[in-house]
């Protein structure tokens, strides 16, 4: 699909079509429901973007300064700086979610499950099983 610049299209229909995005994301109710749909809207690279950031968020939740995340994910200090301004507006609500992930998933990393079987099915699955190491 060719590049959209957001601003060419009326603000009315893009809050329509953003608000579909996510009434659809709203009803997904199991893990696996998002997992498939993600891995069905989102290429490889859009998912992997949106992980590189949840990865910026996380650092940040845990205090690092701008140079080491730049350094460990080989960032821009401008993809920083929105993350940054991501996780700390609205009284850092994002910040607290970012840090209840971390608590929970110390707790779970014995316990990762990759859905494997989903991620073969597709030669772009299979790209996003070799990112994900698995």
């Amino acid at each position: 699909m060719a590049k959209v610049k957001v601003y060419s299209i009326p603000k009315k229909e893009r809050y329509q079509l953003v608000g579909e995005f996510f009434d659809i994301v709203a009803q997904l109710k199991t893990k696996q429901e998002i997992i498939d749909f993600f891995i069905g809207v989102l290429t490889p690279s859009e998912s992997l973007m949106m992980a590189r950031r949840i990865q910026v968020a996380k650092l940040l939740a845990e205090d690092e300064s701008y140079a080491i995340v730049k350094e460990k994910m080989k960032v821009s200090p401008k993809t920083i700086q929105s993350v940054y301004h991501w996780l700390n507006e609205r009284d850092e609500a994002y910040k607290k979610l970012i840090l209840k992930y971390l608590k929970t998933s110390e707790k779970k990393k014995k316990k990762t499950t990759y859905y494997e079987s989903e991620l073969d099915k597709y030669p772009q699955h299979r790209l996003m099983k070799k990112i994900l190491g698995l």
